[in-house]
């Protein structure tokens, strides 16, 4: 390569690509929920055991997103909070 040849634009640090916060997977999910709670119930389900099943699923889907990222500490305030839920404290 010769010293006379045109630079080639570099990307700065500060141009980075931010994923973006509200995607496919978030939209399936805040779908999904409400379909499958009233598909549930439609077909006989109590609407308490409803709640209950979907609500331990989407903490069971927060712990695993926490565990993920590498958040122990916020992995064990989850715990914690959902412990207390649990109790109903």
């Amino acid at each position: 390569m010769s010293s006379n040849s045109p630079r080639v634009p570099r990307c700065g640090t500060d141009r980075t690509d931010t994923p973006s916060r509200f995607g496919a997977p978030q939209a399936f999910t805040a779908v999904s929920f409400p379909v499958l709670g009233a598909a549930l119930h439609m077909t006989g389900m109590p609407l308490e055991d409803v709640f209950l099943l979907l609500g331990g699923c989407g903490a069971l889907g927060a712990a695993a997103v926490v565990a993920a990222g590498g958040g122990r500490r916020r992995l064990g305030g989850l715990a914690a909070a959902v412990l207390r839920a649990a109790a109903g404290k």
